[in-house]
């Protein structure tokens, strides 16, 4: 835990590279004292059918973090805050168009939530 998803624009390609965001944004995690490093699942995944508004496509990023339930709103503002600045130095100031760039905190049932590590 937690589990980290982003989502990204084909149209941002090719000057965004995502592994980079998620290297990034897996250093904010780290950052706030909240995670074990080994638990961090981080993945992007990127989006060929969008639409922004009703006009051109647009583009944008939106990281979701899914984390056990029992954090404060306060703590959860601020990861989602470094989130969206990780995001933010990802992108390269010359897109043809604006970037919207979001984050949001997810809280999963901790009393519903189950885990296996398999060993070979």
């Amino acid at each position: 835990m937690p589990h980290l998803v982003l989502e990204y624009t084909a149209n941002l390609l090719p000057d965004f590279e995502p592994a980079q965001a998620l290297h990034r944004m897996n250093t904010v995690l780290l950052a706030s004292g909240e995670f074990v490093p080994d638990h961090i699942k981080s993945r992007a995944i990127r989006l060929d059918d969008f639409l922004v508004g009703d006009a051109a496509p647009g583009s944008f990023l939106h990281a979701r973090l899914h984390l056990l339930s029992g954090r404060d709103a306060a703590t959860k503002q601020a990861i989602t805050e470094g989130l969206v600045a990780a995001l933010c130095s990802c992108v390269i100031n010359n897109q043809a168009q604006p970037v919207q760039i979001t984050a949001e905190a997810l809280d999963m049932d901790r009393a519903t939530y189950s885990k296996a590590i398999v060993q070979a």
